[in-house]
C-alpha cells in the first residue's frame, strides 16, 4: 500500500471516528444526566416520606437515624447502579456504533457496527499478502459512503433527555418551593433529620421552655430556679402540664407542674448538683427533650489589692474576703486590683460612678486592673459567665482614702500657774504624733518690747508708744529637721527660765509650739494652742500663793472636826449597825486630806519654780506639813479604813481599838495644823525680813546715786 492511499485511509477513519466519539461523549452525558434525575428524584421521594411520617408519628431519634440509614443505602445503590457502572464502560467508536443498534433494535443488514469494524480495521489487513487490496479499498470507501451520510446526531433520545431535565428539575424546584412556601417547616425537618434536634413539630398545643438553649436548661448549681413552661393552644387551652425528669442513675419521676396563670406552668426545682434529662408535655403537644444542667455562678475566690506609694516602703498588699471591711489606701497610690475566678468570664461589669476600670485576663479566670487612686472609690463588680448566660451576684468594693494627717501636738505646762515672777522657771511638756513621720518639732515665745528691761534710755532710742507695737520672738529647737521623717512620736521636755529674758512686771510672754511632717502633696505644719503667761511681782504671788496655803489650812481644819465627830461616835457606839455609814465619813475626812496634800504640793512646786523663799523655806514645809500629810494619809488613815471595813466580817476590831486609832489621826492633824500656822508665821517674818532688807538696799543705792551726781557735778565745775 501506497503512502498516500495510506493517508487517504486514515482520513477516512479519523472522520468517522470523530463522529463516534461525540457521540460517545453525548452518550455519557446523557448517563450523567438520568443518574442525576433518578437519584434526585429517588431523594425527593425519600425526603417527602420522611416529611409525613414524622410530621404524622414524630419519629425518634434512633427511629430516624435506622431511617437516614436505609435511605443512605438506597442512594449507595442508585449511584453504584446509573453512575459507577455505566462510566466503567469504555465507549470505543465500534463500542458506540453497536450501542446504536441496540438502541435502534435493526437487523444485522442495517447495523452499522460492522460497517464501523470494516472501516476502521480492513485497512490494518492490506499488508497481508493473501489479501486483495482493490476489494479492501472497495469495501473501505463504500462503508465510508454509508456512514458519512449516516445521522448520528439523532442516535441520543432527545424526548428521554427533555424527560430527565424535567425529573431534575422537579428533584430540585420541590424542595425549593418547600423551602420558600413552609421555611419553618423546612428548617425543623432538617434539624430533626440532619442535625438530630428533638425540637416537635407544631401541634394545637406548642410548649416552650422558658430559657431553653440548644436543648439546655442552665441554672446555678446548689440554688433553687423555677422552670416555666408556656402553653400556645390554638384550639382548647391546655389544663395541665407533665414533667418528666430522670437522673443519671436512670431514677425518674413524674411531676405535674403548677399552673400560675393560663398558659403559664411553673415548677420550683430543688438545688440540683448533676445533670437531669427532661420532657414535659400536655395537650397534644411536647417539648423536645432537654437537658437541665447545673453550672457554678460566677464567683470571685480571691481579690488581691497591691497598691504602691512613694511614702511606702514596701507594696501594700491585701487580700479581700467575705468578712474583711474596706481599706484605705494614700492619694495618689498607684493601684493594682488583682482578682480570681472559679469559671471563666467572659466579661465583667463595674457599677460605679468614682472609677472607670479596664480589665485585662490571660485565661479567662485571671483578670487586672489599674489606676490611680485619688479619691474614695464604691463600685460593684458583676461576673458574666464564658460559657452560659449566667451572672454573679454583685460584689461590693469599697477603697477609702486615708488621709496623711498633719501632726497632732499636745503642748503643756505643769507646776506653776500662768501668774509668774521674772525668776520662774517654766517646764513644758510637747508630744507630737504623725502618721508617717515628724520632719522638725520646734517651740517659741513673743513678748513685747516694751516688757524688757532696760537699764538706760539711749539718744535716739526708740519711744515707748512706738515699741508698744513690737515684739520680741525667741525660738527653742526641739528635734529636727529631719529628712527623711521617720519618727512617729517625738516627746520633749523643754524648761525655760524667764530670768533670762529680763522681763518687768506687767509683762506678758505668749509660748507657742509647733510640728511639721514631709507629706506627699506637701509639707503640713500643725501649731499648738498658745500659752500666755503673765509677769508679776514676786511679794504679789508669794501673796497669792500664801492665801491658798491658809485656805488649803481651813479644809484641813474642817475635816479635823470631821474625824473628831467620827471619834465621838465611835466612843458612844453600843453596836455595829453604822459601820458603813462610819466608812463613808472617814472616806470623806480622808479624800479631803488627800486634796489637801496634793494642793499644799503644787503650791510649794510653784514657790519653787517662781524662785520664791529659799531652799531653807522649802525644806521647812516639807518636813513639817507635807510630809506628815503624806504620812497621814497612805499609812494612818488608809489602816483606819481596813479596821471599819472589818466592822462588817465575821472577825471586827475592838471599838475601843478604833477609837484609840482615831485619836492618832486627830493627834497628827492637829500637829500638822499647828505646823502650818509656825510655817505662815515663818513666813510673815521672812517677807518682814526681805521687806527691810530691800529697804536698806533701796537707800544704799539712792546714797550712791546720789554721790554720784555730787561728784560728777564738782567735775563739771
Amino acid at each position: 500500500m501506497s503512502e498516500s492511499q495510506s493517508r487517504e485511509f486514515a482520513e477516512l477513519q479519523s472522520t468517522i471516528s470523530r463522529k463516534l466519539d461525540g457521540v460517545g461523549r453525548a452518550l455519557r452525558r446523557h448517563i450523567m444526566l438520568e443518574a442525576a434525575a433518578r437519584i434526585g428524584l429517588a431523594v425527593l421521594g425519600l425526603a417527602a416520606v420522611s416529611l409525613l411520617f414524622d410530621w404524622w408519628l414524630e419519629l425518634s431519634l434512633a427511629t430516624r437515624i435506622g431511617c437516614l440509614l436505609v435511605g443512605l443505602g438506597i442512594f449507595s445503590y442508585l449511584a453504584w447502579r446509573y453512575l459507577y457502572l455505566p462510566f466503567q464502560v469504555t465507549l470505543s467508536p465500534i463500542e458506540v456504533a453497536n450501542l446504536i443498534d441496540r438502541s435502534r433494535k435493526v437487523n444485522n443488514q442495517q447495523a452499522i457496527a460492522p460497517q464501523v469494524a470494516s472501516l476502521l480495521q480492513l485497512p490494518d489487513h492490506l499488508a497481508e499478502a493473501e489479501q486483495s487490496e482493490e476489494m479492501i479499498e472497495r469495501a473501505v470507501q463504500e462503508n465510508y459512503q454509508r456512514l458519512s451520510d449516516y445521522p448520528f446526531e439523532k442516535s441520543i433520545n432527545q424526548k428521554h433527555t427533555q424527560a430527565c431535565l424535567l425529573g431534575l428539575m422537579v428533584a430540585v424546584l420541590i424542595p425549593i418551593c418547600f423551602l420558600v412556601v413552609l421555611p419553618a417547616a423546612a428548617q425543623l425537618w432538617g434539624a430533626r433529620w440532619l442535625l438530630g434536634s428533638n425540637q416537635p413539630w407544631p401541634r394545637d398545643t406548642r410548649l416552650i421552655v422558658v430559657g431553653l438553649k440548644e436543648g439546655q436548661w442552665v441554672l446555678p448549681r446548689g440554688e433553687s430556679a423555677t422552670l416555666q413552661i408556656q402553653v400556645e393552644d390554638a384550639a382548647e387551652p391546655t389544663e395541665s402540664v407533665w414533667l418528666s425528669l430522670e437522673d443519671e442513675n436512670g431514677e425518674s419521676e413524674t411531676i405535674t407542674m403548677n399552673r400560675f396563670q393560663a398558659g403559664d406552668f411553673r415548677y420550683e426545682l430543688p438545688p440540683v448538683q448533676l445533670p437531669i434529662q427532661a420532657l414535659a408535655w400536655g395537650g397534644d403537644g411536647q417539648t423536645e427533650p432537654f437537658v437541665i444542667i447545673p453550672i457554678d455562678r460566677p464567683r470571685i475566690t480571691d481579690l488581691k489589692i497591691h497598691a504602691t506609694h512613694p511614702r511606702l516602703s514596701k507594696p501594700f498588699v491585701s487580700h479581700f474576703s467575705a468578712s474583711e471591711g474596706n481599706v484605705r489606701l494614700l492619694p495618689q497610690s498607684q493601684v493594682t486590683l488583682e482578682l480570681t475566678t472559679n469559671v471563666k468570664v467572659r466579661q465583667i461589669d463595674v457599677d460605679s460612678a468614682d472609677v472607670s476600670l479596664q480589665w485585662k485576663s490571660t485565661d479567662g479566670k485571671h483578670f487586672q486592673t489599674a489606676w490611680t487612686h485619688e479619691r474614695p472609690v464604691n463600685f460593684k463588680l458583676i461576673l458574666h459567665s464564658a460559657e452560659y448566660e449566667i451572672n454573679s451576684h454583685p460584689r461590693p468594693v469599697s477603697i477609702g482614702v486615708q488621709p496623711d494627717r498633719s501632726p497632732r501636738l499636745s503642748f503643756r505646762y505643769s507646776g506653776l500657774r500662768q501668774r509668774i515672777t521674772p525668776q520662774a522657771t517654766i517646764p513644758f511638756s510637747i508630744i507630737a504624733r504623725d502618721d508617717f513621720g515628724i520632719r522638725q518639732v520646734g517651740m517659741n515665745s513673743e513678748v513685747p518690747l516694751t516688757g524688757i528691761a532696760t537699764t538706760e534710755k539711749k539718744a535716739g532710742e526708740t519711744s515707748s508708744s512706738a515699741l508698744e507695737n513690737l515684739k520680741h520672738q525667741q525660738n527653742y529647737p526641739v528635734y529636727g529637721p529631719e529628712d527623711p521623717a521617720v519618727e512617729t512620736v517625738v516627746e520633749h521636755e523643754q524648761r525655760v527660765s524667764i530670768a533670762e529674758m529680763k522681763l518687768n512686771p506687767g509683762a506678758v510672754i505668749t509660748f507657742q509650739s509647733f510640728a511639721e511632717d514631709n507629706c506627699f502633696t506637701g509639707r503640713q505644719k500643725t501649731n499648738s494652742r498658745e500659752l500666755v503667761f503673765r509677769i508679776v511681782k514676786p511679794e504679789e504671788l508669794f501673796r497669792e500663793i500664801l492665801l491658798r496655803q491658809q485656805q488649803l489650812r481651813s479644809r484641813l481644819r474642817k475635816a479635823r472636826d470631821q474625824a473628831e465627830q467620827l471619834r465621838d461616835k465611835l466612843k458612844l457606839a453600843q453596836n455595829l449597825d453604822e459601820a458603813a455609814i462610819w466608812l463613808r465619813q472617814h472616806q470623806l475626812v480622808r479624800r479631803e486630806v488627800g486634796q489637801v496634800s496634793h494642793a499644799l504640793n503644787s503650791s510649794v512646786e510653784e514657790m519653787k519654780l517662781n524662785k520664791l523663799g529659799g531652799a531653807e523655806t522649802w525644806q521647812l514645809i516639807e518636813q513639817t506639813v507635807l510630809k506628815p500629810l503624806g504620812n497621814l494619809h497612805d499609812r494612818d488613815m488608809e489602816q483606819q479604813r481596813q479596821s471599819l471595813e472589818s466592822l462588817r466580817s465575821q472577825s471586827p476590831e475592838p471599838l475601843a481599838q478604833l477609837t484609840q486609832q482615831q485619836d492618832q489621826i486627830l493627834k497628827s492633824m492637829d500637829q500638822i495644823l499647828n505646823n502650818m500656822a509656825q510655817w505662815d508665821s515663818f513666813i510673815d517674818v521672812v517677807n518682814q525680813l526681805n521687806a527691810v532688807i530691800k529697804l536698806e538696799q533701796l537707800v544704799k543705792d539712792k546714797t550712791e546715786e546720789l554721790k554720784k551726781k555730787q561728784t560728777d557735778s564738782i567735775f563739771d565745775n
